[in-house]
C-alpha cells in the first residue's frame, strides 16, 4: 500500500510551542510521517519536499548546498489528510481522511476523539492509528505485528515524551528543512535518547540516508 499524506491541519490552537522555527502543524505532520515510515506494512511516499524540488528540476533551479536529489517515486495510490479540531469539554476531534490518488474519490472518513491538551507525539500515533484502522476496512493493509507496543493504540494514550525531547525534534526537523544535515543529526540523535520516542530514530534513519546520497523519492 502506497500512502501519502497532506498533512495535518490544525483549526484551533492545541497549545504546544518550540524554541524552533517550525509551525506546529509541521511538526505534528512528521511526527505522524515518521509514524509510517517504519511500517513495512505501509509504503510512504513522501509528497511535500518531493514535489517541490521536482519542480525545481524541471525548471532548471541550481539544487540548494546539501539537498538531496528529488529522484523517482512510484506514486500514491491514497492520499491521507488529517484535521485536528477543539470541541467543548476538554475534548478534540482528529478526523482521517483517506482519497484515491487517481480519481480524488473519498474513500474512506474516521473520526476520534482525545484530549484537547494531548501531547503532540501522542496525537500524532492517534492518526497513525485512525489511518491504519481506515486501510484496514478497506482491505489495504497486510498483517503485520508490530513490536513496538503503543505505536498506533486504538485509544489516545499519552506518549510520556518529554519537552525537551520535542524541542530537540523540532529543532531537527527545522536543521533538516533546510539541509543542515549536522546539526539535523544532533538534534534527532538527542530526541531519540528520550525512552520511547521511536519517531525521533526514524527521523534520524531517515536523515542519514538522504544525506549519504539518497533521494527523497525513496522511502
Amino acid at each position: 500500500m502506497r500512502l501519502s499524506l497532506t498533512g495535518v491541519e490544525l483549526l484551533g490552537d492545541p497549545g504546544w510551542s518550540f524554541a524552533a522555527p517550525v509551525p506546529t502543524s509541521l511538526a505534528l505532520s512528521e511526527l505522524v510521517v515518521a509514524g509510517l515510515l517504519r511500517r513495512p506494512d505501509v509504503r510512504f511516499v513522501e509528497r511535500r519536499r518531493f514535489a517541490a524540488a521536482v519542480e525545481a528540476e524541471r525548471m532548471g533551479s541550481r539544487r540548494p548546498a546539501g539537498a538531496p536529489a528529488a529522484g523517482v517515486s512510484a506514486g500514491a495510490e491514497v492520499v491521507a489528510s488529517i484535521v485536528w479540531v477543539p470541541l467543548a469539554a476538554g475534548q478534540a476531534s482528529l478526523e482521517v481522511r483517506l482519497s484515491d490518488a487517481t480519481r480524488g474519490d473519498v474513500v474512506a472518513t474516521r473520526r476520534v476523539l482525545l484530549p484537547s491538551d494531548a501531547d503532540p507525539v501522542g496525537v500524532a500515533r492517534q492518526a497513525v492509528a485512525a489511518l491504519l484502522a481506515s486501510l484496514g476496512e478497506l482491505g489495504r493493509l497486510p498483517v503485520w505485528s508490530d513490536p513496538i507496543s503503543g505505536a498506533a493504540p486504538s485509544t489516545f494514550v499519552p506518549s510520556g515524551v518529554s519537552q525537551r525531547a520535542l524541542e530537540d525534534f523540532a529543532a531537527g526537523l527545522a536543521a533538516e528543512e533546510s539541509w543542515r544535515w549536522e546539526s539535523a543529526r544532533e538534534a534527532y540523535q538527542a530526541a531519540a535518547n528520550s525512552v520511547g520516542f521511536f519517531e525521533a530514530s526514524t527521523a534520524l534513519t531517515r536523515t542519514a540516508r538522504l544525506r549519504l546520497g539518497g533521494t527523497l523519492g525513496e522511502n
